[in-house]
């Protein structure tokens, strides 16, 4: 790579071509593993712009895989780029990863998309770019899911030619765990899809007037910081909390609710991708209560459906939001409902979070993200030629 030629054209003026793509390979890890996810979202999004040639100088590799992700088996044409195929369910996914040890050697570099033993296996002189999204299971061991017992981040990091950190906040907490790191790293924020947008007309089964929490609620995710402040609300307004995703609420969630005289004001739904979108995009307040995020993607991702946005000032969210989003301590019930009642009173304070987060968002977006990770991959390519 990295050749030139010279010829001269009928004007007499001479024309340089280059050789100057840098071939990227992602191996299919958190494809076979993750059906949906933020993980898989952010390397999907990064596959998709490489293959409609957003960044016209990496060459992405097809993984010629069975896998479950369905952001990549969505999309016939990312599938067909990338040569992924539908398995049967996750299981036979992996065992097909596992069962391949093949050397890289077409690749100028490799990206490792989870941290799963079997990817440490010999690059065949391809440089190693990993991402490290958070350090949630090292922090907070009590989190910890049975598929972090089994992973080998440490010894990805050490091996690695490149770090990619999602936000200052996992650079730090990645820093202060492991210490010094001999490989460079790099922050490349998340984007928000297009598809992320304002106006869209509001769902039958979604109640007129409502308070949007999206994902899991248990754990750091703190739900019920927000069902306490909730609770504390006049009633009298009409407004309900909806919460999409993370599943039915739990025996104890049930408990809380009934508690709090909140149960009949408070609904669970499971909604496709389009139908997030229009949760976001009629919600009176989006709050994320979290007290631990590698990135944030659902504050930015309701930033850009014009949703008013409170975050719960930990780690990475206020990287995310910066002036477009009010804060509030987290596990604080109490500030939490202050800023809800100002927000559900003032029509006009609402307006301006929607302006401001509307222009935050537009800051976040895959091509930059993908223009940002290209120039990590030409940097690490260029350091194995130097």
């Amino acid at each position: 790579m990295n050749t030139l030629t010279g010829s001269k054209e009928r004007s007499g003026a001479w024309t340089r071509h280059y050789d100057d793509r840098v071939r990227v390979a992602m191996d299919e890890q958190i494809f076979a593993i993750q059906a949906y996810g933020g993980i898989s979202r952010l390397f999907a999004e990064l596959a998709r712009q490489f293959a409609k040639g957003e960044v016209a100088d990496i060459e992405l590799l097809p993984i010629h895989a069975p896998i479950i992700n369905r952001y990549i088996l969505d999309d016939p044409q990312l599938a067909k780029a990338l040569d992924a195929s539908r398995a049967r369910n996750e299981w036979t996914a992996l065992v097909r990863y596992l069962s391949r040890i093949s050397t890289k050697t077409s690749c100028d570099v490799v990206h490792n998309t989870f941290y799963l033993p079997h990817g440490l296996a010999p690059t065949g002189g391809a440089k190693r770019v990993v991402t490290i999204h958070d350090m949630i299971p090292e922090l907070r061991p009590d989190t910890r899911r049975r598929l972090d017992f089994v992973t080998l981040k440490r010894r990805y990091v050490a091996r690695a030619d490149h770090i990619i950190c999602v936000s200052e906040a996992t650079k730090s907490d990645l820093l202060k765990v492991y210490g010094p790191i001999q490989a460079p790293i790099t922050v490349v924020h998340h984007g928000v899809d297009a598809s992320f947008t304002p106006g869209l007309p509001r769902l039958s089964s979604l109640p007129e007037r409502y308070l949007l929490f999206v994902g899991n609620r248990g754990q750091y995710k703190d739900a019920g910081v927000l069902f306490r402040a909730f609770a504390a609300l006049n009633d009298q307004t009409g407004v309900r909390l909806v919460c999409i995703g993370g599943g039915a609420f739990t025996r104890s969630e049930l408990q809380q609710l009934h508690e709090l005289g909140i149960a009949g004001r408070v609904l669970q739904m499971q909604l496709s991708d389009d139908g997030i979108v229009s949760a976001y995009a009629n919600a009176l307040v989006f709050i994320f209560p979290s007290h631990f995020e590698g990135f944030g993607l659902p504050a930015l991702e309701a930033m850009a459906c014009g949703v008013p946005v409170v975050l719960a000032r930990a780690t990475s969210l206020p990287e995310v939001g910066s002036d477009a989003a009010i804060y509030f301590e987290p596990g604080n019930a109490e500030a939490l409902t202050g800023i809800l009642s100002d927000l559900l009173s003032d029509d006009q304070a609402r307006s301006d979070l929607v302006a401001r987060g509307l222009k935050r968002a537009a800051f976040f977006t895959w091509q930059r993200s993908a223009r940002q990770t290209a120039e990590v991959y030409r940097a690490t390519s260029a350091a194995a030629v130097a």
